[in-house]
């Protein structure tokens, strides 16, 4: 039996276990968390935050007669929503960051995930294999014309676009680095004792839990990060060290950006005018549903993510979900989603997948 003494909220939404007890009320389970939240009364709190995120899922299958006009004005109206947060000259992604979720109106709680988008165009020279092994790293290089979903051994997950490659280290034991040539998204799994870097030639991203956006221009002649949540450190590796600190270092915080160029050999920092796309005030409304039907949602994370969810449609695309987990990563909304459904997904060969077992949701109180 897991043991569940240091499991945090993202580690319960992740355990198939503790997500039955939740939805299904199985007597069995119900006698082991019963028993276990009273041997471990500490947890109760991070028990209680990961059952409020599950049960904010709720399903609710669409009326019979629900003509094809109807299901298409509600895409649509989910479609426009997106169309009218979008906001010229400000360089943004399409992907649900982390931050705030607001629990039975009083319960506020951290994500357990940081986001990170990771754009860089100075192209090296990378192997013709797909996926080319040494000891320590793995290497994948994107020769389709679609994006290509990447999971590392942390649960991070890293959205490839098409023509671009990413090394990485096989076992996040001792780091956790990344080197990108090209362009990609990154969900990045919080963990305090091991921050997330990023590397573009000479500068480098610190995650230290947050979202946002790092952009390295042809030729390395520019580099730019903007802020969602959270923070990040930014440095110029090159740089001399004091105190075990770069003298260039830059702490930025949310609908705050930094630019480098090679002209200037400085960094710019400044406040953006216009919230971000992913900052909380924004976000909040970009993963709120009410009663929508599946096909919109599974349209919505396709357009955010750049991905491509694949499901059958016409079995799972009328069941209404209503829901609020615009905190969640990429991969705990899907997983969450198909639970509630009855069904299961998978994140395989570059590819998210839902299977449908049956047609019968998982009643919701």
């Amino acid at each position: 039996m897991t043991s569940y003494t240091n499991y945090e909220v993202e580690d319960f939404l992740h355990d198939d276990f503790f997500i039955d007890w939740v939805l299904k009320n199985q007597p069995a389970r119900q006698v082991f968390w019963e028993q276990w939240l009273v041997e471990n009364p500490d947890r109760k709190i991070v028990v209680d935050q990961a059952r409020a995120i599950i049960l904010s899922i709720r399903v609710n299958p669409l009326k019979e007669e629900l003509t094809n006009a109807e299901l298409s004005a509600m895409v649509t109206n989910i479609r426009q929503q997106t169309l009218e947060q979008d906001e010229p000259n400000v360089f943004r992604p399409r992907f649900y960051q982390t931050g705030w979720f607001r629990v039975a109106a009083t319960i506020v709680l951290v994500t357990g995930a940081a986001f990170l988008f990771f754009k860089k165009y100075n192209h090296q020279a990378l192997p013709a294999s797909q996926v080319a092994q040494a000891d320590s790293f793995l290497q994948v290089v994107n020769h389709t014309p679609n994006s290509k979903l990447v999971q590392m051994s942390d649960g991070s997950l890293a959205v490839l676009k098409p023509g671009s490659g990413l090394r990485y280290l096989r076992s996040f034991h001792d780091k956790r680095e990344v080197f990108l040539d090209g362009e990609a998204f990154f969900e990045v799994h919080k963990n305090p004792q091991m921050p997330f870097q990023v590397h573009s030639h000479d500068m480098v991203v610190r995650v230290l839990g947050t979202s946002f956006t790092v952009k390295s221009t042809q030729n390395n002649q520019s580099f730019k990060v903007v802020v969602n949540t959270g923070r990040v450190l930014v440095y110029n590796q090159k740089t001399p060290t004091k105190a075990g600190k770069h003298q260039n270092e830059i702490i930025l915080t949310p609908n705050q950006q930094v630019t480098y160029t090679e002209k200037e050999l400085s960094f710019k920092k400044e406040t953006l005018a216009v919230p971000l796309k992913l900052s909380k005030e924004i976000a909040k409304k970009d993963f709120t549903f009410d009663n929508a039907p599946l096909s919109a949602i599974i349209d919505r994370i396709n357009k955010d993510y750049d991905v491509n969810v694949e499901y059958d449609k016409t079995k799972l695309g009328n069941i209404g979900l209503t829901m609020s987990i615009y905190d969640r990563p990429l991969d705990e909304k899907v997983k969450l989603i198909c639970k509630a459904i009855n069904a299961t997904c998978q994140f395989t060969d570059g590819r998210i997948i839902i299977n449908s077992q049956n047609l019968n949701p998982i009643p919701t109180n």
